[in-house]
Parts: structure tokens; sequence; C-alpha cells
């Protein structure tokens, strides 16, 4: 390699944005299983300019927050919640400080710890995934496609569409799986959003997204 060869690939290396770093800061709290590497296979099936900006995504534990902190609030559809009580957030960028995600890894997993069901790879996935992608449609929603609506909103139909994007990436087998039942699996999706919509256990921007399409969907 030429020295004008090495100039034009140390220059494509500065330009390529650099994905966040996985950073584990656990304070009297070992989770059940290793979560960095589900977030870093994650973090690898988004595409880039989604991530550009975002320094890291620190994985810790709510159980392990300062007094000042466990006291703290944050907004969320206009109402104030406790730091302590929520399963991540999003640090937009602030003066010198890139952006950067912290999920509490405790409350993400809280009630499932001890079942049987974290076993599974893809139910453990679906927990972290459901935090993460939302967290990163925060980041989206700020840096790179804003929208004029509820921000939460705006972050969860992102999370349906960073999921469906990961299942594609990295289980390509369950998206040929699930196609010959697509036609009934887009009806019974629709029935059961509209459901869980009225009841509020999702939000308008989950229940407006699951229309769009479901696992295996091409956008």
């Amino acid at each position: 390699m030429n020295i004008e060869q090495l100039k034009i690939t140390e220059n494509t290396l500065i330009a390529l944005p650099q994905r966040p770093v996985v950073i584990a800061d656990f304070t009297g709290y070992t989770p059940p299983f290793d979560p960095i590497p589900i977030v870093e296979k994650m973090l690898g099936a988004v595409p880039p300019m989604y991530l550009n900006g975002l320094k890291e995504v620190v994985l810790t534990n709510s159980s392990g927050l300062s007094r000042k902190r466990r006291r703290s609030v944050t907004k969320a559809r206009k109402h104030k919640v406790r730091i302590v009580l929520t399963r991540g957030l999003y640090h937009p960028e602030w003066n010198s400080n890139r952006a950067w995600i912290e999920i509490f890894v405790d409350n993400t997993l809280r009630n499932w710890e001890k079942g049987w069901w974290l076993s599974f790879r893809l139910y453990r996935e679906s927990l972290i995934g459901d935090v993460l992608f939302h967290e990163i449609g925060h980041h989206i929603h700020a840096t790179v496609q804003p929208e004029f609506r509820e921000k939460e909103d705006v972050a969860d139909g992102w999370k349906l569409r960073l999921t469906r994007q990961y299942i594609r990436f990295r289980h390509p087998w369950l998206r040929a799986f699930l196609f010959p039942f697509q036609p009934m699996i887009n009806m019974l999706c629709k029935v059961i959003s509209k459901y869980q919509f009225s009841r509020g256990w999702i939000s308008r921007g989950e229940f407006e997204e699951d229309f769009k399409g479901v696992v295996g969907h091409k956008k």
C-alpha cells in the first residue's frame, strides 16, 4: 500500500461513524446473564446513520444509584417519573458531551429474573431490545428524523421498526418460517393491537406502527 492509498484509507475510517461503546457498570447487582453481547449484536443491526453521535450504552442497575439520583425525576408523556423506577434513559448531547443511553438492567428484568424463560435467547433479546431500541428511537428523533408529535410515541414506533430490522438481520430463519402465514399474522396483529391499545397496554406509537407491518415485513 502506497502513501496515497494509506491517506485515503485513513480518511475513510475517520469519516465512518463509530458505533457506541457498551459499558457495564453494576453496583451490588449481578445480572442473570451477560447482557453486553446482546446489546452489541443489536447495535450491529442498526443502520450506522441512526447511531451517529451516540457515544455509549451504559448497562447499570437502579439499586446502585446514588441517593441524589434515586430521588431525581424525569418526564415521560408530560408526567414526572422517578428515575429509580425507569428501565432506561436517553441522555441527549449537552455542551461538549455526546449523547448516551443508560439501561437499568435490574428494572428491565424485574419479575422475570428467576423464570425458566430467560434460558431462551429470543426472550432475553426481547426484554433488552424493548428498552434499547426505544432509547435509540429517542436519539433518532433528536438527531436524524424529528417529528412533531409525542416523543414517547415516536420512540415506540422506532422501537418496533428496529426490532423488525434486528429479527431480519439476526434471525432470518424466523422470517422465512413465518412468511407463509403472513396474511393471518397481519390480521391477528391488528386484532391484538386494538385490544392492547384499548386497555392501555401499548402506546399510540406502538399501535400505529403495528398497522404498518409485522415481523418479516419489509418497509
